[in-house]
């Protein structure tokens, strides 16, 4: 009896030990959550204050400072550019860590990892229109390029820095609820964030609806439409003008196009960004100003998160002293002022996507036809880590258009239809240096310069 007594409680605190520290489904460790020493109890609002970094943090060059003003803004003070950019990572971990990894994650197809199996098709998509290919691509060009490359290392250095600082107790909520670590940040994060930005402010493009249009519309109907001029811009003809044409929408027909819809491409390949992602920007002159000198405004509308995209810094050392604000995970200011210039950035909503429909010469799709020529097809094997399951693999074909984003693996409305993407981004770009000029310039042949 005693005996029974005895394991009875001990089972059950057993069984409760390994319940409460363990996944339930969705739900995250609870013990480990709950616990008043490491759970989410530790994860009130810092009231940490100026930070003051000694040379002799691994890494280091000189002393750092960190100063916090009232509005909880950060303003770093370095001796030399690579401990700038080492405090400037560190700080930006500190306060935004898993906004920025997850961004990371999501432009590299890889929220399977932490959602499982209902992320996979995202996670697919994602990488069959090219956002880690073309991180890659640029990344090559960071490379060769001396003034990229020490920001991105050092940047990386920093966050790093912060990273390792992090037992589970310190932990950011994120990561507790969702029952991951923080994996160590690269150069190559950075430039998947900004193939992230790039697919967000210049991804939507309507070139399925319009090959749809046409197979019922003619041309001149198509065009009368849609016509080709961007929306919200105003005829010169002023509004209200009665306009007399022997051609009205009235007589448009479709009895004698040969389209069916089951012959039509499908009509949204996939979910676009948001179409009204953008900003306003103005200029005031300096005649009009109380100081006489002109002002830049810029209002960066972009989509509405909580923490806010944009994180607010000023950056000092030798050469440099500007203030603004930048995307976590993008080392330096993207739009604010320095001394002698100030700038803003918008969105311009380019049509900086074309689709093409590929033939392949025969099952085995090691050759494409291209201007009369069978040219080889290079094979990609994306594989995606799923919580919970096996590993997905998805062989992905590339043609010198870009990767065949649709085929007879992943389609939809069931039609294998075979179409790869060419896109601006999938070039290298250099945007590490247009803001590394950009924050030192000091006039406007500098500014165009840095562009």
């Amino acid at each position: 009896m005693k005996a029974i007594k005895f394991f009875i409680p001990f089972a059950l605190t057993l069984a409760l030990g390994v319940l409460f520290n363990n996944n339930l489904g969705s739900i995250p460790p609870v013990g480990k959550f709950l616990s008043p020493f490491t759970g989410f109890w530790q994860n009130a609002e810092s009231t940490e204050g100026n930070l003051f970094f000694e040379k002799n943090l691994k890494g280091l060059k000189a002393v750092i400072t960190v100063q916090m003003d009232e509005q909880r803004v950060p303003h770093i003070f370095a001796e030399n550019e690579h401990d700038l950019y080492f405090a400037q990572g560190y700080v930006t971990a500190r306060d935004r860590l898993w906004q920025m990894e997850f961004m990371i994650i999501g432009a590299g197809g890889r929220v399977s990892e932490i959602f499982g199996e209902k992320a996979l098709e995202y996670d697919r998509t994602t990488r069959r229109i090219g956002i880690p290919y073309a991180a890659e691509n640029t990344m090559k060009l960071f490379e060769s390029d001396t003034a990229a490359q020490n920001l991105l290392n050092a940047y990386s250095a920093g966050v790093n820095a912060y990273i390792n600082s992090l037992n589970y107790r310190k932990l950011p909520l994120e990561y507790k609820l969702l029952n991951y670590q923080p994996g160590q940040w690269t150069p190559y994060h950075s430039a998947l964030l900004l193939k992230y930005m790039a697919n967000m402010l210049t991804g939507r493009e309507y070139d399925f609806e319009f090959t749809n249009a046409l197979s019922f519309l003619d041309k001149n109907t198509f065009d009368l439409l849609f016509p080709d001029f961007p929306a919200g811009l105003e005829p010169i003809i002023p509004k209200g003008t009665n306009f007399q044409s022997s051609a009205s929408l009235d007589s448009i027909g479709f009895e004698s196009s040969s389209a069916k819809i089951e012959d039509l491409i499908f009509s949204s390949p996939y979910e676009k960004p948001e179409p009204y992602l953008g900003s306003n920007n103005w200029a005031v002159s300096g005649e009009k100003s109380t100081t006489g000198k002109p002002i830049v405004c810029n209002d960066p509308h972009l989509k509405l998160q909580l923490p806010a995209i944009w994180y607010q810094q000023q950056l000092t050392a030798p050469g440099v002293n500007v203030y603004g604000v930048t995307i976590p995970g993008a080392p330096g200011i993207t739009l604010g002022f320095n001394e002698n210039i100030a700038w803003g950035v918008t969105n311009a909503s380019m049509d900086v996507k074309d689709w093409y429909r590929i033939e392949f010469k025969d099952a085995s799709k090691n050759e494409y036809q291209h201007d009369g020529k069978w040219l080889p097809v290079e094979r990609r094997i994306e594989t995606i880590l799923v919580k919970g399951e096996p590993a997905f693999y998805d062989t992905v074909l590339y043609t010198h258009h870009g990767p065949v984003t649709y085929d007879a693996q992943f389609n939809f409305s069931n039609k294998p239809v075979n179409v790869a993407l060419r896109w601006t981004a999938h070039d290298a770009s250099n945007e590490m240096k247009t803001f590394y000029l950009l924050n030192r310039a000091k006039n406007h042949a500098d500014y165009l310069e840095a562009l």
